[in-house]
C-alpha cells in the first residue's frame, strides 16, 4: 500500500508540481489549499505525512503544524517555503512541531529524500512501540517470576502480575518505594541490595539465591537475576530483577543433600559414582551453556551482517558515480591546470579508500562475490613485498620464508591480497617501536599454510575472543575501524578456509590461514591482457539497464565516449520493451537488483534468447549467492569502478568468440 501524503500549498502550480513530483516518486496525494482545509482533510483522511507551505491564505503553516500535532502527535509534518528562509524562521518551524523544515527552492531528489527520510523514522517508532507492547504482554504473561524494574536508587519502577502472585504486594502498594522490602533485615543491614546494584552496573548480569520476603513477612528462597537497563553512553539508568520462587526447590535440596550425607555414611563404596554423575552433570551443564552462547553469536553476527552488506551495497552504487565522474572531469582538465588536477586526484583518493572500507564490509558480512582461481600463495606473498615494505614502515623488519614447490589453492587473489594487508597494518600497530614481521608459507597434508607472526604487544584472553568481531578495536578512536580481522575471518569462510589466532601478551601474535591444497598439476588462471589503446565501440549499441539514476547516467556516458549508441531503462519492464520492438543491441549492462521482481540474471536469460550474439555485463554492488554461471559472453563488474576497468571487461568479452 502506497503512503499517503497531504499536500496542502495556495498556490496551484506550486501544488501541481509538488503533487506530480510526490506521484512519480510513488506516493499517493491528497491535496488542500488553505489552513482550515489541511486540518478538515487531515483528520479525516489521516494522512502518513503532510507536506505543508508555511505561506496560506487564512492561517498560516505554523499554525496550521501547531493544530496538526494537537490533533495526532504522531502525523508526521514537513515544513516547506519560499518566503520564510531565515534560520529564525526554520527555528519557529521547528517549535510548532514540524519534523522537518525546507526551503524553496528545493531539488526534488532532496525532497523526496526527506520524504523518505520521516517515513523511515515513522516506521521505526512504530515498530518499537509494537515492541514495547509485545515486551509488556511477555512480562505481564508470566505468572511464575517475579519481574521487577528499578531505577539507579533502587525505588521500584513497575511490578508485575507475576510479582503479586510471588511476593504478595499489589503494584499500587511497591511503586515508588524501595525494593528493600523483598531482603531480609540482614541482607539490607549488610547493604546487599545496594552491592548487588553495584556489580549489576559494571557486569552483564548478576544471580544470586537467597531468602527473600513476601508481603506477609513469609520468607521464600528465591533465585534473583539482576542486569542493568543501561542508556545510549552504557551507563546503567536502572535495573531489572527477575525472582524465581525455589521455596520448595530448597526445601527438596535440603532433604536430599540430607539423605545424601546419610547415605555417604551409610553406603561409602558408592560415594565415587554418585561424584563422577555430578561431574558429568556440570560438564553437561556447561556444555549446553557454550551451545547456547555461540548460537547467540552466529545470531548476532548474521544480523550484522546483513545490516553493513546492505549499507556497503548503497554506499558502492554512490562511489560509482564519485569516482567516474571524478574521472571523467579529470580527463577533461587542460594539463595546465595542475591545482585542479591534484583537487581531481584528492577526490579519487578518498573516493578509492572509501571504496575499499566497503570491500572489507562485504567481506566481513560475506557478500562480496568470490572470483576464485587456483593461484600459489608464494607468487601472491611475493608481489605483494614492496607494498608490505610500505605498510609496515622503516622500523619493522619484514622476513619473507616460502616454501618451495607449494601446492596450488583456490582462492579470490584479490581478496587475500586485502586480508594480508590488513594483518600487516595490525601487526604494525602492534609494534609502535619496531619489531620484526614474519610471513611463511608451508604445506601440512592436505593444507597450505600461510602464517603471519608479529613481535608486537600481543593480546589479552579477552582481546582474543572478541578479536574477530566486526567493528571491534583496541586502538583509538580515528585510529581503526575494527574489520580487519572481520575482513580475514569472511574471506576464510568463503575459501572453505580456517583461521586460527595464537597471541601471548608482551610476546606477540601469530594468525594461521589454513586452506584446502589443490591436486598436483592443477594449472594457474592467467588473466585476459587486452591490446593496448582505448577500446572502440564505434557501430555498436550498448543498452543500459539501473534503477539508480546517477549510476544509470555515468554508465551511460561512459560507453558514449568508448563510441557506443547508449540507450537506458531503469528497470526489466523498460528493457524487455526495448527488446521486442526490435532495437539492436550488441551489449547489455544490467544491474543485478533491480526493482519490480525481475533481476539482471533475468533479464541476461530473456537478452540471450532475443539476441543470442549479445555481450553481457553484470553490475553489483554485492552479489547475492546464485548458481546459474556467467555463461557465455558474461562478465561481473563489481561497483565501483572506473572507465579503464569497464574498458577492460569489453576489451576481453568483444576480443573472444561466444561459445
Amino acid at each position: 500500500m502506497k503512503p499517503l501524503i497531504l499536500n496542502v500549498d495556495d498556490n496551484e502550480s506550486g501544488r501541481y508540481i509538488k503533487t506530480r513530483l510526490l506521484r512519480q516518486g510513488g506516493y499517493e496525494v491528497i491535496e488542500a489549499r488553505t489552513g482550515m482545509e489541511a486540518l478538515e482533510v487531515a483528520r479525516r483522511e489521516r494522512p502518513d505525512l503532510v507536506l505543508l507551505d508555511v505561506k496560506l491564505p487564512d492561517i498560516n503553516g505554523f499554525e496550521v503544524c501547531r493544530l496538526i500535532k494537537k490533533q495526532d502527535i504522531q502525523l508526521l509534518v514537513l515544513q516547506i517555503s519560499a518566503s520564510f528562509v531565515a534560520p529564525q524562521d526554520r527555528a519557529v518551524g521547528l517549535d510548532s512541531g514540524a519534523d522537518a523544515y525546507l526551503s524553496q527552492p528545493v531539488e526534488p531528489s532532496e525532497l523526496l529524500a526527506t520524504i523518505r527520510a520521516l517515513l523511515r523514522l515513522k516506521r521505526a517508532e512504530q515498530a518499537a512501540e509494537q515492541s514495547n507492547e509485545l515486551y509488556r504482554m511477555i512480562v505481564q504473561s508470566v505468572v511464575d517470576h517475579a519481574i521487577i524494574t528499578v531505577d539507579q536508587n533502587g525505588l521500584i519502577q513497575s511490578w508485575s502480575e507475576g510479582a503479586q502472585r510471588v511476593l504478595g504486594w499489589a503494584e499500587v502498594e511497591v511503586l515508588g518505594q524501595s525494593a528493600d522490602c523483598i531482603y531480609t533485615r540482614e541482607d539490607v543491614a549488610g547493604g546487599v541490595p545496594h552491592t548487588e546494584r553495584q556489580r549489576a552496573a559494571t557486569e552483564a548480569s548478576v544471580t544470586s539465591n537467597r531468602w527473600h520476603l513476601r508481603k506477609d513477612g513469609r520468607p521464600i528462597w528465591a533465585s534473583c537475576v539482576m542486569a542493568p537497563m543501561r542508556a545510549r553512553g552504557g551507563l546503567a539508568q536502572g535495573f531489572i530483577l527477575v525472582l524465581r520462587d525455589l521455596t520448595i526447590e530448597k526445601t527438596q535440596q535440603d532433604a536430599m543433600e540430607r539423605t545424601n550425607a546419610w547415605l555417604e555414611r551409610e553406603v561409602a563404596v558408592r560415594t565415587g559414582a554418585l561424584t563422577e554423575a555430578n561431574r558429568r552433570l556440570r560438564a553437561e551443564i556447561e556444555e549446553r551453556q557454550q551451545a547456547e552462547a555461540a548460537l547467540r553469536q552466529v545470531q548476532k553476527m548474521e544480523a550484522i551482517g546483513q545490516l553493513t552488506g546492505g549499507i556497503a551495497h548503497d554506499f558502492n552504487n554512490m562511489l560509482t558515480v564519485v569516482l567516474g565522474s571524478t574521472e571523467s572531469l579529470k580527463k577533461a582538465l587542460p594539463a595546465t591546470e595542475a591545482a585542479q588536477h591534484r583537487r581531481a586526484d584528492l577526490v579519487m583518493q578518498a573516493a578509492t579508500q572509501a571504496a575499499a572500507l566497503t570491500h572489507r564490509l562485504l567481506a566481513f558480512a560475506r557478500r562480496q562475490p568470490s572470483d576464485s582461481k587456483p593461484a600459489s600463495l608464494n607468487v601472491l606473498v611475493d608481489g605483494l613485498i614492496d607494498m608490505l615494505h610500505r605498510t609496515i614502515g622503516e622500523s619493522i623488519q619484514l622476513e619473507i620464508d616460502l616454501e618451495q614447490d607449494l601446492p596450488l589453492v583456490t582462492i579470490d587473489s584479490n581478496q587475500l591480497e586485502i586480508a594480508l594487508l590488513n594483518l600487516a597494518v595490525n601487526a604494525r600497530d602492534a609494534m609502535p617501536g619496531g619489531g620484526k614481521l614474519v610471513i611463511r608459507t608451508l604445506s601440512r597434508g592436505e593444507r597450505v599454510l600461510l602464517t603471519v607472526s608479529d613481535t608486537g604487544i600481543g593480546m589479552s584472553e579477552e582481546t582474543q575472543r572478541r578479536a574477530m568481531e566486526p567493528f571491534f578495536t583496541t586502538k583509538r578512536h580515528g585510529e581503526g575501524t575494527g574489520l580487519g580481522l572481520a575482513q580475514v575471518a569472511g574471506f576464510m569462510a568463503q575459501s572453505e578456509g580456517s583461521l586460527d589466532l595464537v597471541s601471548t601478551e608482551g610476546k606477540g601474535t601469530t594468525v594461521r590461514l589454513s586452506f584446502p591444497r589443490l591436486p598436483e598439476g592443477t594449472a594457474i588462471v592467467r588473466e585476459f591482457v587486452p591490446d593496448e589503446g582505448l577500446f572502440d565501440g564505434k557501430g555498436r549499441h550498448a543498452l543500459v539497464v539501473e534503477d539508480q539514476q546517477g549510476v544509470r547516467e555515468h554508465v551511460a556516458e561512459s560507453l558514449r565516449q568508448l563510441g557506443f549508441e547508449v540507450a537506458t531503462a531503469s528497470d526489466a519492464m523498460a528493457a524487455r520493451s526495448h527488446v521486442d520492438v526490435g532495437h539492436p543491441v550488441d551489449l547489455l549492462m544490467t544491474d543485478i537488483g533491480l526493482p519490480g521482481g525481475t533481476d539482471g540474471w533475468q533479464v541476461a536469460d530473456y537478452m540471450r534468447k532475443a539476441r543470442p550474439d549479445v555481450r553481457i555485463v553484470l553490475m553489483t554492488g554485492y552479489a547475492q549467492s546464485n548458481a546459474t554461471p556467467l555463461g557465455p559472453g558474461t562478465e561481473l563488474l563489481m561497483k565501483p569502478f572506473v572507465r579503464s576497468t569497464l574498458e577492460l571487461r569489453l576489451s576481453r568479452l568483444f576480443s573472444r568468440n561466444r561459445a
